[in-house]
């Protein structure tokens, strides 16, 4: 069971679940909708050792998870005014400090979220020190020239466990750019391992669409098994 505490952060709809000992691990996940508790389900389900949970939602979803600006990848509607850096800054300065007077001090703090929320988590180790491992399911690594600022940049804070998840019906799309996604995230893949970070890439049967708690948990589970 968890004690849920909820509270708004900067326009930011943040849920903490308190689920362990002070000291355990804490687990901050970028959400388009807050799904906390099938997120929970799904770790337990997979034994999931015990840790905190922080959930974060309602954030403008292209904007302030895209690491830069980028005309409409996916259709016209998109909004990649690249804000990553600023909520990366409200996640370490505001989020965290109010979420861990609730959970007590971590033993370790995980970054992690699905789609553009998995993105942001691979990309926020550039720019905070916060972080010390961090959750990609079905990130969305075919946002433009990010793999090549991965090759090109480094570490704020090395990550110690890199987790990486795919459909692996993703790639399987006319859009130029996404059906780069499999590709791309297996070189990403590789270039951690050569860093040498604990870094693993699992493909999941399905689209983009399909399981997305069963995903993110099976990552925050490997992550802190």
């Amino acid at each position: 069971m968890s004690d849920i505490v909820k509270m708004t952060v900067d326009n930011k709809q943040v849920c903490v679940y308190k689920r362990a000992a002070e000291n355990a691990p804490v687990v901050y996940a970028s959400m388009y909708a807050e799904v906390g508790s099938a997120v929970l389900e799904k770790c337990e389900k997979l034994g999931c050792p015990p840790f905190n949970f922080v959930s974060v939602s309602n954030l403008r979803w292209d904007e302030e998870l895209s690491p830069w600006p980028h005309e409409p990848v996916v259709d016209r509607n998109d909004n990649f005014t690249g804000e990553a850096n600023g909520y990366a800054k409200c996640l370490a300065e505001l989020i965290v400090p109010r979420a861990e007077e609730i959970t007590g001090k971590p033993s370790r703090r995980v970054i992690a979220g699905y789609s553009m929320g998995g993105l942001f988590a691979l990309y926020a180790p550039y720019v905070t020190d916060a972080f010390s491992a961090s959750v990609s399911a079905s990130g969305s690594v075919w946002y433009p020239d990010f793999t090549e600022f991965a090759q090109t940049h480094d570490f704020l804070k090395a990550p110690d466990a890199v987790y990486l998840s795919l459909g692996d019906a993703e790639s399987r799309v006319k859009n130029k750019y996404l059906r780069e996604t499999e590709r791309r995230t297996a070189e990403l893949f590789s270039l951690y391992r050569q860093k040498g970070i604990r870094t693993v890439f699992e493909l999941n049967p399905g689209n983009h669409f399909r399981d997305a708690d069963l995903r993110l948990a099976k990552g925050i589970s490997w992550i802190l098994k």
